[in-house]
């Protein structure tokens, strides 16, 4: 057999880089008696990440026979666990499970057993996508029963559907029935399972529990390959909370000329780049609020420096939001039961007024109001426990201006 391969790098990639993936590659080739012939290798603008491609030529090594009602479709390995390695990935946590994610020894081991007629390994698209493209391509059915198959340790965590979630090192495999006790010999052997799901129809559909299948779109932890960006959970909820506000109609009635930010620190922050905000603003656009700029750690200074001055008295409190200030947001605020502190217009100093006054403060408000000064707007600071917290206080905040 023979492998054509290109490597094409980010262009900062180093030798070193090249050399592991070529070094990995030889090695894997090796392994199943490849002989790489040709390639191509180039660093290229717009990758983030190394991306690999190949084309394998190889010979027969016998005849299949025709598909017929009643053969049997079987799933080997544990379906979910290309899924629950991504999902680890996602929040940092390390892992070398990965290595084991290869449907090839199972395949040098069944390629010889003359009832099998297909195999199909599966990843992004799951079990059902891989389904979908079977019968897709091909003159036949499959009617298949989730009953039997064999799921990855951890895969009851997962959000979402687990025959959809990618799951590269299991084999989907099409046989004769009087093959399927060596097949299963042979996974015994090889300490894998092996599942009867389902047999061969004559109608061109995949019918899975007893449901039509339709073509199967990706699901969202797909989308973690092509970035590899460490899922960070405080980056998602700050996200969530910007989308609720900028849904809220009203906004642009409490936004300050200088813009609205939003912002949440990590537990005990000691710095600007522990506290995320954005690195734009929430402003008034054709009478709606619009998102400027992205949400990212380092990205407010004014506002962190309030969170990190009230950190020192209260730890629970690490949200914080600012809006305009007159008497009737000031009226608003009371009226919603806040502790609500108007500060003097002077306050000596450089920097942002509440944080300043934080500074000799020995107990928090939830509110705080600057009058303004010269070339200062007047402003509203309110501070939270999280970001979920400071949206609610803001819809319930407008709804008073509802009922004005």
């Amino acid at each position: 057999s023979h492998l054509i391969s290109g490597i094409y790098l980010p262009l900062r990639s180093t030798e070193a880089e090249l050399e592991t993936i070529a070094r990995t590659l030889g090695e894997e080739a090796k392994k199943y008696g490849v002989t790489i012939t040709a390639g191509q290798t180039a660093t290229y603008y717009g990758l983030d990440i190394p991306l690999l491609t190949s084309t394998c030529i190889g010979k027969s090594i016998r005849s299949t026979q025709e598909l017929t009602p009643g053969d049997k479709a079987l799933i080997i390995g544990e379906v979910g666990g290309e899924a629950v390695w991504l999902d680890k990935l996602s929040t940092g946590e390390k892992t070398e499970a990965w290595r084991s994610f290869t449907p090839l020894p199972v395949i040098t081991s069944l390629q010889g057993i003359n009832g099998i007629n297909i195999m199909h390994d599966v990843s992004e698209g799951g079990i059902k996508g891989a389904l979908y493209e079977m019968v897709a391509s091909n003159g036949y059915g499959l009617e298949i029963s989730s009953k039997n198959i064999e799921l990855y340790p951890g895969v009851e965590k997962l959000t979402g559907d687990i025959f959809r979630a990618p799951t590269y090192g299991v084999l989907i495999v099409i046989s004769k029935s009087n093959s399927v006790d060596e097949i299963q010999e042979k996974c015994r052997q090889l300490d894998v399972p092996c599942s009867i799901v389902g047999d061969v129809i004559l109608e061109k559909r995949v019918i899975f529990d007893k449901q039509t299948l339709r073509e199967q779109k990706r699901v969202d932890i797909d989308e973690i390959y092509g970035s590899f960006k460490k899922k960070d959970r405080l980056l998602d909820e700050l996200t969530r909370a910007v989308d609720r506000l900028l849904k809220i109609e009203e906004l642009v009635d409490i936004i300050p000329q200088v813009g609205m930010n939003i912002i949440y620190a990590k537990p005990s922050p000691e710095k600007e780049e522990d506290i995320a905000g954005l690195s734009g603003r929430i402003i008034k656009a054709m009478k709606k609020p619009m998102l400027c700029g992205e949400i990212k750690y380092g990205a407010s200074k004014y506002l962190a420096s309030v969170i990190l001055q009230a950190q020192k008295i209260d730890e629970s409190k690490r949200a914080a939001i600012n809006l305009k200030y007159n008497s009737q947001i000031e009226k608003r605020l009371r009226a919603m039961g806040l502790k609500v502190k108007l500060l003097p217009s002077k306050i000596i100093g450089e920097g942002c007024p509440v944080a300043l006054y934080l500074d000799d403060a020995e107990s928090l408000h939830d509110a705080y109001l600057h009058p303004g000064d010269f070339g200062v707007e007047p402003t509203s600071t309110i501070i939270g426990e999280n970001p979920d917290e400071l949206v609610k206080m803001i819809y319930e905040l407008v709804s008073f201006e509802r009922q004005d």
